[in-house]
């Protein structure tokens, strides 16, 4: 019975995420509803950006069945609801008539605050046994950050095909292993929907993309991400709660933290569009697009790994882990940057011999002319 569950809980969130993408595909077509092509995007052509919408009815339609079956929670399942669809209507509003950033990253915010108020807050980081770091009342502003945080960096994500969609399921995946592994079957539930509705979508957005998802999709996703571990993950230490997700979505976490820091120093606001992300820089040094997804969900698979075993970690082995995680994705992002100033030095360096040659010969033939003048 409880395989057949499992079973149903995906595939019902699949069937709905994979009808409704060409149906909105259709509607975006006559109602112009097409992402834009800026700095940020790869992509080329009219694509409808409304794909958010079936992965959040794929997830809806898989939580209510959740409700039905009457599984335990231990939050304020009705101001939780409120908080999931603000964080998606945000991003669904935006995608079809434009919301300014800061009305956006306000809203984001006050989703976080719904699910402080809703139970779910972070009110304390045990370092190590006996040691409890309280946050008091500002429980609540860590919750808002927290959540608002994910949000933003899944958007940030969302800038290639396949990319952000794949790396949530991959991340989901591992998520509802922990939950299972802790006993903790609520998350395992919402992972297995959510893992089912964003792979009806993944059908449509894996290289070449037939449709995005939009703000609506990302902030939705980044929302569901963020709330996963606060929501079961309970019987772990609490920096191990804050570790996994962490670990999870290492790169594209230090990939926000490195494009806002560049556009700090360029003067630039740290929303606007750029080609800075991992994706854009793996592209320059030669990757396809195809390339690009299966090193990043690989990469996920193996911090998967990693979070799955911080669960028998101490505190203090899970602090060091994640402090090694770092730094060995710092490394790459170097290996990166030392591969992209190589590839511009050597293309620099094509250029002027490729100038010199031309001079060269125009030269040649300038002398060839003289030479004709003066003996014929």
């Amino acid at each position: 019975m409880e395989t057949a569950f499992y079973i149903y809980i995906f595939v019902f969130p699949f069937i709905i995420s994979t009808v409704l993408i060409p149906v909105i595909i259709q509607f975006s077509h006559k109602n112009g509803l097409y992402d834009k092509v800026d700095a940020r995007k790869v992509h080329k052509g009219k694509i409808s950006r409304l794909g958010g919408l079936a992965i959040f009815a794929g997830f809806v339609s898989g939580f209510i069945c959740l409700l039905i079956y009457d599984f335990q929670v231990q939050f304020n399942i009705v101001v939780f609801i409120i908080a999931l669809l603000l964080a998606f209507f945000t991003g669904f509003i935006d995608d079809v008539i434009t919301i300014r950033a800061r009305y956006k990253l306000l809203l984001q915010l006050v989703c976080g605050l719904l699910v402080a108020l809703s139970g779910l807050k972070i009110t304390k980081v045990t370092l190590f046994a006996g040691f409890d770091l309280q946050f008091g009342i500002l429980s609540y502003l860590f919750t808002m950050v927290w959540v608002a945080g994910f949000m933003n960096a899944i958007n940030m994500l969302d800038g290639m095909d396949g990319l952000a969609s794949g790396i949530v399921l991959v991340a989901s995946m591992f998520l509802g292993i922990m939950g299972w592994l802790q006993g903790v079957p609520v998350v395992t539930y919402l992972c297995i929907v959510l893992i089912g509705a964003i792979l009806g979508f993944l059908l449509y957005n894996y290289p070449p993309a037939k449709i995005f998802m939009g703000d609506g999709g990302a902030y939705f996703l980044g929302f569901i991400y963020a709330v996963l571990p606060l929501i079961g993950i309970k019987k772990a230490s609490t920096i191990t709660i804050f570790s996994i997700p962490i670990i999870l979505l290492l790169i594209p976490l230090i990939d926000v933290i490195n494009v806002m820091r560049k556009r700090i120093n360029a003067g630039y606001h740290i929303f606007i569009a750029d080609r800075n992300h991992i994706h854009h820089r793996l592209l320059k040094i030669g990757f396809s697009n195809e390339g690009i997804l299966w090193v990043m969900y690989g990469y996920t698979v193996i911090l998967g790994g990693f979070a799955v075993l911080m669960l028998y970690l101490s505190p203090l082995h899970a602090i060091a882990l994640t402090v090694l995680l770092f730094m060995l994705t710092i490394l790459a992002f170097y290996i990166i940057s030392v591969a992209e100033k190589r590839i511009e030095e050597l293309e620099g360096r094509s250029i002027k011999q490729q100038k010199t040659q031309k001079i060269k010969t125009l030269q040649k033939v300038k002398n060839s002319l003289i030479y004709k003048k003066l003996f014929t």
